[in-house]
């Protein structure tokens, strides 16, 4: 939608939908209920990320997409790295509904604030719907279900109570190595992969390749995130107490830097 009708309808349109559906879920009284509003919910908010990239293609020039990518990755991974311990010290210590209301809140307060302050940053003649002859009345069908496709892999998950940590409040903190993990990588790898598109173009006389930022991804991809997840499992098996916890978050937050620094990919398609 967004290539298609500019960037600004969808949030006007995904926004409403992330209040509503945050809503729903703080208000659920059953199982069945709360997998609804969370559909919604994550209907309305998915949008954002993908869209925020285009908006940063649209109003940066090539050389400093991917710092400004970078920075605007790890303001929107500051979320994930706070939520979990935030919301199990909400869950431990009042109701977990307390976080989806906030949600909710939070989701019409920048609603209103796109709607009044936020312009449309696609270029003219650059939308879908710009290509399109005003006579036509051909109609145009965008299946928001495909993504779905890739959860044809199979996903092998185990959980296991290893360090005997029972509060949701310490649980969610373990999370807290990896966000920042991906704070420091989102900022590090824009910056990098800018640098090697303006060197490599330099080496090729004003030409450049967006595959060019692939290279910034080679020792993250490489070294840093197998090394992590290898590291991990080893500590889990061979390392007990607050030794093997210590160094498990470590391997945390080194998997989220590699991970996050291996995502310069995004840039490709800006």
């Amino acid at each position: 939608m967004g290539t298609l009708d500019g960037r600004r309808p969808v949030y006007l349109v995904g926004l409403p939908l992330l209040c509503i559906g945050s809503l729903g879920v703080g208000l659920s009284k059953n199982v069945s209920q709360l997998m609804v509003w969370r559909f919604v919910q994550a209907f309305g908010a998915s949008p954002g990320l993908s869209v925020g990239a285009g908006v940063i293609g649209d109003i940066y020039k090539l050389e400093e997409r991917g710092g400004a990518m970078g920075v605007f990755f790890a303001a929107c991974l500051l979320g994930p790295a706070l939520a979990p311990p935030i919301g199990g010290l909400a869950s431990q210590y009042a109701s977990w509904r307390i976080m989806q209301n906030t949600i909710g809140v939070v989701g019409l307060i920048m609603f209103f604030s796109m709607w009044l302050f936020f312009p449309e940053t696609s270029h003219p003649n650059t939308r879908g719907i710009d290509k399109i002859p005003q006579d036509s009345s051909k109609f145009i069908f965008v299946n928001p279900l495909k993504p779905l496709a890739l959860l044809r892999s199979p996903n092998l998950m185990a959980v296991g109570v290893r360090y005997n940590i029972t509060s949701a409040a310490l649980i969610g903190a373990c999370f807290l190595p990896s966000g920042f993990g991906n704070m420091v990588g989102a900022p590090l790898s824009g910056k990098i992969s800018d640098k090697i598109i303006v060197e490599w173009r330099k080496r090729r006389g004003g030409i450049w390749f967006p595959e060019d930022r692939l290279r910034a991804t080679m020792i993250s991809a490489t070294i840093l995130v197998p090394a992590s997840v290898i590291g991990s499992g080893l500590i889990v098996d061979f390392v007990p107490g607050k030794l093997g916890l210590i160094l498990n978050l470590g391997c945390l937050f080194v998997n989220g830097t590699g991970v996050r620094v291996s995502y310069a990919f995004f840039s490709l398609f800006l």
